[in-house]
């Protein structure tokens, strides 16, 4: 029998230690249905079943890089290397397919046959589209991954070579006999003679990235179609500052035919690449490999007559600017112990035609109106916009 409590007045009662209270648990926490149902459908039947082989192939095919962002888990499973390889292979594959181990000089001799002397370009895109297959948004899409690279580039043309060229024909011969015998030779294991399963897309550019690192004359690095023309380049790329990787990617877009679209990528995009190749470094920095394969290509300053619907021209006035900045850096080489860098020169040398070509240009625009007046020649761009003091 227990003993009946006696009540103090003033005193907190003590705490029950009765078995009942004590066998007593916290209420749980429910939860609505709404959120149970979320729960439940938090991994879908997507995620759940399909293996990485079938989630893959939807990649490939839906060609949108955007894809494996509609869910962490697929984006993990689409992470993998093989699976950004054979991402590459697959935005490439139509152009890497019709220009693998072609001779330039051997279509270059079979389109000029009863060419007219405007046809001279027997890469244009414009004159012949059927020579260039795939897709160049496709391509454009994947040059500006996060993840793109040359090691990952060199891993995708080995493994597309084993899978459709290992009996296809393929030489190392961009540069012509007369060239080679007077440029510099380099020690270098690469057999640049070719045959039947040749290729090695690695050991093939290292010896073009040296190449192009020696001083004196060089050919023009346009020898290979391994981008569709129409492929956009990343804007980074062209602008700078760049890493050593960086410039190495940009050298095998631009070896590989890449060229900057003037649709999208106008001249303040170009000035900015002219000032962090050269304009804005001192004489003893400058890169010979660097300006070549970004400022003398035809795109950047073109050497042939511009047309007159022309609508990205630069202005002449930051021409003239970037100009006189180049000469000065031609002429503090000259007298300091760098010596002349004929990358340089041949770059001012551009930049003199192609002013001269634009104020020809703007010239015969001019023409057209009955009389030059001032506001005219502003209109056309042989003055400057006045500035407001």
């Amino acid at each position: 029998m227990k003993l009946t409590p006696i009540r103090v007045r003033g005193k907190r009662k003590a705490a029950s230690s009765s078995p009942s209270s004590l066998a007593r648990e916290p209420p749980l926490k429910k939860t609505s249905r709404l959120a149970e149902r979320q729960a439940a459908k938090r991994i879908s039947f997507l995620e759940r079943e399909l293996p990485l082989e079938v989630v893959e192939r939807i990649f490939l095919l839906s060609e949108n890089l955007n894809f494996p962002r509609c869910n962490p888990r697929i984006g993990a499973l689409l992470s993998n290397r093989s699976t950004l390889i054979n991402l590459v292979i697959n935005a490439f594959h139509p152009t890497w397919d019709c220009w693998f181990g072609v001779d330039r000089h051997t279509i270059k001799t079979v389109l000029k046959r009863g060419a007219t002397d405007q046809s001279r370009s027997f890469r244009s895109y414009e004159k012949f589209p059927e020579l260039f297959p795939g897709d160049p948004e496709f391509q454009s899409s994947v040059l500006a991954a996060p993840w793109i690279n040359v090691d990952v580039i060199f891993h995708a043309r080995k493994v597309w070579a084993w899978r459709f060229a290992r009996d296809r024909w393929y030489s190392h011969s961009h540069v012509g006999l007369k060239e080679e015998e007077g440029s510099a030779r380099l020690e270098s294991p690469h057999d640049r003679g070719g045959g039947f399963g040749h290729f090695d897309s690695k050991d093939c550019f290292e010896y073009d990235w040296h190449l192009y690192g020696l001083s004196g004359e060089k050919p023009t690095l346009d020898f290979y179609v391994d981008v569709h023309p129409k492929a956009t380049i990343p804007e980074h790329l062209i602008t700078g500052p760049w890493t050593h990787e960086q410039q190495r990617l940009l050298f095998w877009l631009r070896r590989g035919s890449a060229r900057i679209q003037p649709e999208s990528q106008t001249w303040e995009t170009l000035r900015a690449g002219l000032q962090s190749a050269v304009t804005h470094r001192n004489p003893g920095s400058l890169d010979g490999r660097l300006i070549k394969m970004l400022l003398l290509l035809d795109d950047y300053f073109p050497t042939s007559r511009l047309e007159e619907d022309s609508q990205n021209l630069w202005p002449l006035e930051i021409l003239e600017e970037e100009h006189a900045k180049v000469e000065r850096l031609i002429e503090a080489r000259a007298r300091s112990s760098a010596g002349p860098l004929p990358e340089l020169i041949e770059l001012q040398r551009r930049m003199t035609e192609y002013h001269r070509r634009e104020v020809d240009l703007l010239t015969s625009r001019l023409g057209r109106h009955d009389r030059v007046a001032p506001h005219s020649m502003v209109a056309v761009g042989l003055m400057p916009q006045p500035r407001n003091h």
